[in-house]
Parts: C-alpha cells; structure tokens; sequence
C-alpha cells in the first residue's frame, strides 16, 4: 500500500508540473472595441530593444557590437524623448537593430547599421469585437548609420557588340575578369564604376522628377528632405479621406560639406582611358567564352556566330585604338574651361551599338534629363578623417519616415506629427564624426 501510494505522488507531480509552468505565461486579456474608429483611439504599446520576441541582429566582433548598440540604444533614447509628452494610441510599436556589414566609401570601409521602429496597426476585429494587431508594418521610422549609396557608375557600358547584333559582349567596368576580379572590384574599383548620377542617389528615396535636381540637392547638402509616394498622388486634390503612403528621407551630414561633387569633362576622358584597359581585357576573357561555348558545334548558327567571333576581334582593336586616339586628342585640345565643366552624358543604355558609342564621346549636354545623366562622384573631402578611421563611427545617416494619412491612419499621422514637432535633429546631428 506504501509502495502504491509513492507511485501515485511521483504520477501527480510528473502532471502538475507542465500546468504550473503554462500557469505563468500569462496572456493579456483581450481588449474590447465598438468599431475601427474606436481602436484607433484605444491606448498603444510600445516595445523597446529589451524585448526578446524582437530581437537584435546586430553581427561582427565584439567589440563592434558593442559600439554599435551602444549608439543604437542613443538613437532609441532619442526617439523615445521626442514622445515625453505624447500618448500613443492605436498601435504597437516595437523597436530593433541590425546590421553589421562592411560599407565602402571610397578608400575607406565603415560599419553600416541601424535602428527602427516598426509600427504596427490594432484594427477592431468585425465578428469578435476585440482588438487585434496587425501583422506587418506600414509605417516605420529608421535611423541608417552608414547607409548603402548606389552608385550606377557606368555598367551599360559593359554590353555591346560589334558587327552583328547577334552577339553581345558582357565585359564588367568594374574591374579585370579573372581570378582576382572579386576581390579587385570591393579594393581597387574602376573609377567610372564608382560615378553616381543624381537619379542613382535618389533611387528608392524620392519621386519628383519635376524636381530631381533640387531632391538631389537637398540629399547631397544634408539640407531638407524628399518624398517617394508609395500609394495616392501629390498631384491630386486634397482628401482628407483619400489614403496616402508615403515614404520620407532625410540625409544628416557634415555641416558645409557636399557629399558628392561633380565629376569633371576631364576626370571623365581620364576615367575612360583607365576602363579601356579594364575593357580590353574583359572583351578578350569574353571573347574566349563565347568561342569556347561555340566549339563543337556544327550548326550553321554556330558557324555564323564563329564568323562573327572573328571579324569581331579584328575589329575590337581598331575600336580600341580609335577610342584612345579620340579621347587624347581632346584631353589635349580642348580649353581648361571646357574641361573643368561637370560631365553630363548620353546613358550607356540607348544603344549597344559599340560604333555609336564611339560616336558619343566627346558629346557633353547641358542638364541631367531622360536618356542624360550628370556624373557625380564621392567627396574625398567629406570623408577625410583628422584621427585614424573607427569603421563603426557614423559619417552619414539616413533617416527614413515612412507614414500613412487618411480614414483610420489617425495612429500613423499623430505619430507623424508628433516627430516633426520634437524630433531632435540636432542631436542626430552631434552623433557624426
């Protein structure tokens, strides 16, 4: 009877374990709402980094880890004071980090990293009459350390052909192909691959073509900010019903510093001289490619194409001495005046012809505009640093405020207002180098 009576306690502790432990993982009760308009006034939550269902995927060594959460949690301590004197309501915001990889502005390499705070919407359930979270976020403020810049660079300019447009040369401008073109390309780009149009820079971020010049300004300055319309138009008439996206980005940058500065007529015709040579030997490695593709077989296309593979390596060298010859005789020719005026070009993409291409140089236009762009390249100025580089230090941020007007928006567009009356700028500003 003892023995029995062991078993059965050992059994009912083996079966009240599980239900003590699921007893202290309290839900939250559910909150009851009338209607939409109702949970959009209910009261928010906020969540900061702390918490483990959201975690950080900040990477790298320990001790850039450590630097860059330690300015993460400054950028949240930043977001948090603007809302001292704000009530959140009708939305969850929660808050991450992460980052970590390596980001080059021309000779050096820093951290890229960055904060956001992801707000989620809580809409009344139709049938159940409780509040619910969405799942995904539609408006979101980011703080970027470091941020990628795309530089388009010249890369059209690496696929032509010569005498029949049935074959096309794919040669990287970047750099050499071959066994260390990888690693070429990350240390020792090719000039013309690190120019920056003014659409390139503001790719993702602005929309106005009207006005690119001036958006592109305001990002190159630091001075102001520009809008994408992800959903609805500037250009319709004001509805406060009408729902609108829209996607805001800052730029904090040195005071009285460009970040880019126009590349030059004469930097230009140099930078070619450079990729001629990196050309040279990408049509060569292509050429190979192709020829190798095509031995073996006996079809008449592979025939032609091996025709064709022929008389283009003939021509290619002609090609290539015309080219050099034409851009030596206006280095040498043409006035300083002329030369020291920014490059704005025909992009690489209207034709493959490589013939037409040839015929374009030398050719410079008056303004960025469709099928034109204005060469721009990174300030060696702005990135200069007086005491030895810290890769994790921020030389540049994007802020990004992406926010939502309209019927039932009223969490995004109070959250909205709230940060253009008492973000500081300014002590974003303190944070760079």
């Amino acid at each position: 009877m003892k023995k029995r009576t062991i078993i059965f306690m050992l059994l009912l502790c083996c079966c009240t374990v599980p239900f003590a432990q699921k007893a202290t993982v309290a839900k939250e009760a559910p909150v009851p709402c009338t209607d939409q308009a109702n949970a959009s006034d209910l009261p928010g939550k906020y969540t900061d980094h702390t918490n483990p269902k959201y975690p950080t995927s900040v990477h790298g060594t320990a001790q850039d880890k450590a630097a860059m959460t330690k300015l993460l949690i400054a950028l949240e301590r930043l977001e948090e004071a603007s809302r001292s004197n704000f009530n959140l309501t009708g939305c969850v915001a929660r808050v991450s980090f992460s980052g970590g990889d390596k980001n080059t502005f021309g000779n050096n390499a820093y951290v890229s990293y960055g904060y956001q705070l992801g707000v989620y919407q809580n809409v009344c359930h139709v049938t159940q009459h409780i509040v619910k979270t969405v799942d995904e976020y539609r408006t979101v403020l980011r703080v970027n350390v470091n941020p990628f810049l795309m530089a388009d660079g010249l890369r059209g300019m690496g696929e032509f052909y010569l005498t029949d447009k049935s074959v096309r040369y794919e040669c990287p401008t970047d750099a050499r192909m071959g066994a260390n073109y990888e690693k070429d390309k990350r240390a020792n780009p090719s000039h013309i691959s690190q120019y920056f149009s003014e659409g390139a820079l503001l790719t993702g971020r602005a929309d106005d073509y009207k006005n690119q010049h001036a958006d592109f300004l305001k990002l190159n300055n630091g001075d102001g900010y520009v809008e994408r319309w992800e959903m609805g138009s500037r250009e319709s008439k004001p509805n406060p019903k009408a729902y609108k996206w829209i996607d805001r980005h800052y730029f904090i940058t040195k005071p009285g510093i460009a970040l880019l500065v126009p590349v030059t007529r004469k930097q230009y015709l140099e930078d070619l001289l450079e990729y001629f040579e990196i050309e040279k030997v990408n049509f060569y490695y292509s050429l190979d490619e192709l020829t190798k593709r095509n031995a073996g077989n006996t079809s008449d296309n592979a025939k032609k194409r091996a025709s064709v593979l022929e008389v283009d390596k003939a021509a290619y060298t002609k090609l290539y001495n015309d080219r050099k010859e034409k851009v030596k005789q206006l280095l040498a020719t043409q006035k300083e005046e002329w030369l020291q005026m920014q490059a704005i070009i025909a992009t690489n993409n209207i034709t493959y012809d490589a013939y037409e291409r040839l015929n374009e140089i030398g050719k410079f236009y008056d303004k960025e505009g469709e099928y034109k762009v204005a060469l721009n390249v990174l300030n060696p100025a702005y990135f200069k640093t007086k005491t030895p580089l810290i890769s994790t230090k921020p030389v540049l941020m994007e802020l990004q405020f992406r926010y939502e007007i309209g019927e039932g928006q009223g969490f995004s567009e109070r959250l909205f207002n709230n940060f253009l009356k008492n973000y500081d700028m300014a002590a974003l500003r303190k944070m760079l180098e």
